[in-house]
Parts: C-alpha cells; sequence; structure tokens
C-alpha cells in the first residue's frame, strides 16, 4: 500500500527517519472500513469469519502529538474531499467524529496528546477545511474582447516599482 510506498521512496531519497515515522504512523493501526465491510458483505457461511485484525494497517501507532495531528489532517482532507456539499458546520461536524472515532479506537494512547489539544486541533483543521472549501459565486465570463484582457503598464500608464 501507499504507507509501504511511502517508506520506501522516504529511505531510497534519504529522508531523516523521524520523517519516515510520521509515514509510518499516519494512518497507526486503523480499520480499513470500506474493504472490511465489502469481505463482510461477501463473507457466506461456508467462510471463516471475516477478522478486523487483517484489515487494519499495520501501525505503529503515533507517538507524537505532530504525528497524530498529520493523522487527523490526511483523515479530515481526504474525508472533506469526498463531500459533496462541504459547509463550515458539516465539516466541524466530520472532523469531530475523525477524531473521536480515532480517540476511541485508541490510535492516540502512545503519545502525549491531551483532550484540549486534540479540540484545538480540531477547530484549527476545521477553520482550515473550510476556507479551503468554500464556495464562491459563479463570475459570468467575459465575451473575450481585448477590453476585459489584461493589459502590460506600459499601455495603462501604471509605473512599476522596482
Amino acid at each position: 500500500g501507499h504507507v509501504k510506498d511511502g517508506i520506501e521512496i522516504a529511505r531510497e531519497y534519504g529522508l531523516p527517519s523521524v520523517l519516515r515515522q510520521f509515514i509510518e504512523s499516519h494512518h497507526g493501526t486503523t480499520l480499513m472500513e470500506y474493504f472490511y465491510n465489502e469481505a463482510k458483505k461477501r463473507q457466506d457461511e461456508k467462510m471463516s469469519p471475516v477478522s478486523e485484525a487483517e484489515f487494519r494497517y499495520p501501525g505503529p501507532k503515533p507517538r507524537t502529538r505532530e504525528s497524530a495531528i498529520v493523522m487527523l489532517a490526511d483523515a479530515a482532507e481526504s474525508a472533506c474531499r469526498s463531500m459533496t456539499d462541504p459547509t463550515p458546520t458539516k465539516i466541524e461536524s466530520l472532523v469531530h467524529a475523525i477524531a473521536m472515532k480515532r480517540l476511541q479506537d485508541g490510535q492516540f494512547d502512545e503519545c502525549d496528546l491531551t483532550l484540549k489539544e486534540l479540540s484545538r486541533i480540531e477547530a484549527a483543521l476545521a477553520k482550515s477545511l473550510a476556507a479551503h472549501h468554500h464556495s464562491r459565486i459563479a463570475y459570468p465570463k467575459s465575451n473575450g474582447s481585448e477590453e476585459s484582457m489584461p493589459r502590460p503598464a506600459a499601455v495603462t500608464g501604471i509605473q512599476q516599482v522596482q
């Protein structure tokens, strides 16, 4: 998967081990829910039960606050990208749900992240993602006339400061 590939690329380019640790732990030991649920759907009575452990990332879990932040930012950004109507309220709820899911799953057990810090991280991520995903007014297209095209400073009489 991409974690293993990322570690190999980091080694190939001689990135410091601290950066490789971020790559290794950015999913922790979280469950690959889509694939796990698909396997459960396809399971029949003749098959042995689907093991959740087989559908978890190998880890390790984040060991620093910073790697926990990367974990949350990565998950929140990718989930936000798949939203059809990303309003600030929906983004806040999404970020909070992701943070709580990681917390309840024990993903922050090996780092010194406090609940107060987690709340501040959630707020910062939600604010950043909402700013990035806000909708813009659809301005009408110009007719392509020369008047609407940008003109060089010499033509407009504007003096350029060096």
